[in-house]
């Protein structure tokens, strides 16, 4: 029954990111999702509580890649990143990860920012996430630190704020929506960016 009950839970958020993403949360009725999932209204209620928690779990699972209750910053590949004790390979490392999430979760974090635009209740959820977003960039700027690769002229907080404007949702969008660039290009000119923000390996000092 448990599985049962996950099962139905993804394809539920499954159906109400595609809808958002397509129509609009606006425009996106708890009715149209549960009809999409193949469930009735009531199932989404009693699972989510509101279609705006609805919303953050979607924003959540792509962040993510899957529902496993395991923080972004504490998974594998993120952590393998953070280890890397080479500038230029750090940064590569680290725009491989933050490319590959924007790709899966940038549609439903740009409908999720739209919202938070025309509708008050998700405003606060909005804001908390930058603020999340804000804090884990702090989290790889002080493990940028630690391995010794930050510029002896830069700050923590800078690289920080440096961080969460070069992979933000909003930046990944202008280069691969409106620009035309493919993930990959955005991920080469991230790694590009970040390893600039870092100290010069030994053989070039």
């Amino acid at each position: 029954r448990r599985n049962q009950a996950r099962r139905t839970r993804a394809r539920v958020i499954e159906a109400a990111t595609a809808l958002f993403v397509d129509r609009g949360y606006g425009a996106t009725s708890v009715t149209a999702i549960a009809d999409a999932a193949g469930v009735s209204p009531q199932t989404i209620y009693s699972s989510f509580g509101t279609k705006a928690a609805l919303l953050g779990e979607a924003v959540g699972v792509a962040m993510a890649g899957d529902d496993e209750p395991v923080a972004i910053m504490e998974r594998t590949e993120i952590r393998d990143a953070l280890r890397v004790d080479d500038p230029r390979l750090a940064a590569a490392a680290f725009a491989r990860h933050a490319a590959g999430l924007l790709e899966r979760a940038g549609r439903i974090l740009h409908a999720a920012g739209a919202a938070a635009e025309q509708d008050p209740e998700l405003v606060a959820m909005w804001e908390q996430g930058h603020r999340h977003r804000l804090a884990d960039m702090r989290h790889v700027a002080r493990s940028f630190e630690e391995q010794g690769l930050l510029r002896s002229d830069l700050e923590v907080d800078a690289l920080a704020d440096a961080l969460w404007a070069l992979c933000s949702p909003e930046a990944y969008r202008s280069f691969t929506v409106i620009r035309g660039w493919s993930t990959r290009r955005y991920e080469r000119w991230l790694a590009a960016s970040v390893a600039a923000l870092l100290a010069s390996p030994p053989d070039d000092a």
